[in-house]
């Protein structure tokens, strides 16, 4: 039941902060050209190249800290990894600023000073991740899900200044998402030190382990970076920045399915985590009905949030924009892909294994790639489309095949964990009911 009211309240909080930028893509897409639009879906794309750099995933280790290191220790630890967070990120804004002019045809043409902008952007949002992930770990997702609402009223309010106040058009979008994300990295970094969760330190040994978790995990993120983008930059090559910029809107409506997955991994995690710690029998088997349960639910839950969507996309998309619902149908499959695969990805996040990840995530990433080349080049943006769904699911795929072999949990008795899962969930809401 905790669980459940935590993913529940995930769930508002992801829809309610996915709205409020979500709000803006009718108003974007009648007032920015396709190209304009085009130059926006690249600066993000540049954002998220940046990631893997930009913080070096120091988020990702502050989250599993809260399982496994010493409470007192927690707070010098969260101070390190601050620290990796800002360093990489000034020392990966030179190396992006001095490379992007040589990477013109790569990069989309971006002058220099938005690749700045963007590493910037990205390293922000580790330290917010920081602060988010944490909370998170904690059960604490009120907490979570009212500072990430705030993160993104302030992006679209931003926004909305540059474009309709200064008429910068796509330009000012780029800066809205820049500069909010700046602000929300320090209004982070506050709330950690003011609650000391986080204190400034420079620890060898917590730097050493920030190291060898976020390094191993860069492979793992750009693979990562690969499968989730890798469309957009084929369809740019292919098909050019006007066809980019519908790709990219109708992208932006199937992040929809992907924020209901990362709802329901931020409840996830911490019971996960905690069975996967347990030395009980029944919590290994309530692990794997878990993950076999996920797959029917998302299944549906695509089919239903993919109708609703597309009912509505006259509104959503405009004139301009209404080719982009070709592709709705394969971005709703490649978002319920991505939830299975977090059901699983998490195994390997807990036992620290990461490198391992990492050769499934760019195994992957590889396949994916050649896939979506070959059917954008035959069926234009629904073809890749179809590529990034069928990414998503290869993905999935390898993960669940190589967990299954690495890691001593009873997959082969469906029906059993199942049955587990079912029992244990439906005496936890007796318990509770009781008690109420």
């Amino acid at each position: 039941m905790k669980v459940l009211s935590a993913g529940i309240i995930y769930t508002i909080g992801n829809v309610a902060s996915a709205a409020v930028p979500f709000a803006l893509l009718p108003l974007l897409t009648r007032l920015l050209s396709p190209v304009e639009y085009g130059n926006v879906v690249a600066f993000a794309l540049v954002v998220t190249l940046c990631m893997p750099f930009a913080g070096l995933n120091v988020h990702a280790a502050v989250g599993v800290a809260w399982f496994n290191r010493p409470r007192e220790e927690l707070p010098a630890f969260v101070g390190t990894a601050l620290a990796i967070g800002i360093s990489t990120t000034v020392l990966t804004a030179v190396v992006i600023a001095t490379l992007l002019p040589l990477l013109s045809s790569v990069a989309f043409g971006l002058d220099p000073i938005w690749g700045v902008l963007a590493t910037i952007t990205a390293g922000a949002n580790v330290v917010l991740q920081c602060r988010l992930g944490l909370w998170q770990s904690q059960q604490r997702p009120v907490l979570n899900v009212t500072l990430q609402f705030i993160a993104s009223t302030l992006n679209v309010a931003l926004s909305l200044f540059a474009v309709l106040v200064l008429g910068w058009g796509g330009a000012g979008r780029n800066v809205g998402i820049a500069v909010s994300a700046v602000l929300m990295a320090l209004c982070a970094v506050v709330l950690l030190l003011a609650s000391r969760d986080a204190i400034w330190s420079f620890s060898r040994d917590h730097i050493k382990a920030l190291v060898l978790y976020g390094l191993p995990l860069i492979p793992h993120v750009l693979g990562g970076v690969l499968i989730g983008t890798a469309d957009r930059w084929i369809v740019s090559t292919q098909l050019g920045s006007e066809m980019l910029g519908i790709y990219g809107a109708g992208a932006q409506l199937g992040m929809v399915m992907t924020i209901l997955a990362d709802a329901f991994i931020k409840a996830y995690n911490p019971w996960l985590y905690a069975r996967l710690g347990s030395s009980s029998l029944d919590d290994k088997y309530s692990v794997v009905g878990a993950i076999y349960i996920a797959v029917p639910v998302f299944l549906c839950a695509a089919v239903m949030v993919g109708a609703g969507l597309y009912l509505t996309s006259n509104f959503l998309l405009g004139a301009q924009y209404r080719a982009a619902t070709v592709v709705l149908p394969w971005f709703m499959l490649g978002g319920a892909f991505i939830g299975m695969y977090f059901c699983v990805s998490n195994l390997f996040f807990f036992s620290g294994r990461t490198s391992l990840l990492s050769l499934v995530t760019t195994s992957s990433a590889v396949l994916g790639t050649l896939l979506i080349w070959l059917l954008a080049g035959r069926f234009g943006i629904e073809g890749a489309a179809m590529g990034y769904a069928a990414t998503q699911g290869l993905l999935a795929l390898i993960a669940t095949a190589v967990a299954s072999r690495q890691y001593d949990l009873p997959w082969g008795e469906l029906r059993r964990s199942v049955a587990i899962w079912f029992r244990g969930t439906f005496l936890v809401a007796a318990h509770q009911s009781a008690k109420a």
